[in-house]
């Protein structure tokens, strides 16, 4: 019986898609310093701040000790602060967080450019298709 899981299953296929983009992610972002995660976490807090470490967690679909380990790292940079907040852990832009962001944003621009252009009109379903798979498969975790 010869298996067809190199085109049929959801896993294997959306693992080396996700390996592929992490490689072309890794080479845009370089200019950060960072991996990729780190540059969307401190733009995540670009766009609402401050967040708890569980917020940024839920809103990224990262675990929340990921990114508790993540913002631990940026605050060691002075990229965020972080302060307790109760029981939870508020994560605020530090003062580095200006020049580090223009460059974030500038690689941004430049994956979604280089994405827009090799994937062309597929991009916008493909990902809406990830976005509603990931909701419904997250559901099945619930």
């Amino acid at each position: 019986m010869a298996h067809h899981f190199t085109q049929t299953c959801a896993y294997f296929t959306a693992a080396r898609y996700m390996r592929t983009v992490e490689q072309l992610a890794d080479r845009v972002f370089a200019p950060t310093g960072m991996k990729p995660a780190y540059a969307y976490i401190m733009m995540a807090l670009e766009d609402t701040h401050p967040l708890t470490v569980s917020e940024l967690a839920r809103s990224l679909g990262y675990e929340r000790s990921t990114v508790s380990r993540m913002v631990r790292t940026l605050a060691e940079t002075n990229l965020v602060q972080l302060s307790s907040a109760g029981r939870a852990t508020a994560v605020e832009l530090g003062p580095a967080a200006d020049d580090f962001l223009v460059i974030a944003n500038r690689c941004l621009d430049k994956f979604g450019a280089l994405t827009d252009c090799v994937l062309g009109n597929d991009k916008a379903q493909m990902t809406q298709l990830l976005t509603s798979n990931n909701d419904r498969l997250r559901g099945e975790l619930a």
